[in-house]
């Protein structure tokens, strides 16, 4: 009989990971992908070539800050942090 995987421990092994939408920049396919965490480049189902990246940025779920504007993405300095769409800086973390 074979041995039983315990799937908990096989998933705290081979965690975190990230899925998303992904392009191949080889053929062109995308679709959605699964790859631990730091993977740059992901291997493409359509072409077999390891081409594919994520589309969109790491974002974990839960409440996320804003600018005014709108924005979330932030540039982080010894001064502070501020918004590269409209250069206000942010205060109140």
């Amino acid at each position: 009989m074979p041995a039983v995987i315990s799937l908990a421990g096989w998933k705290a092994e081979n965690s975190p990971h990230l899925s998303g939408k992904a392009h191949c920049m080889a053929c062109g396919h995308e679709g959605v992908s699964v790859a631990p965490v730091g993977t740059v480049w992901m291997e493409c189902p359509a072409c077999h070539g390891e081409k594919s990246l994520f589309t969109h940025g790491v974002e974990y779920p839960g409440k996320h800050w804003a600018c005014a504007c709108g924005n979330q993405f932030f540039h982080i300095t010894p001064e502070g942090v501020y918004c590269p769409n409209c250069g206000d800086w942010q205060v109140g973390f």
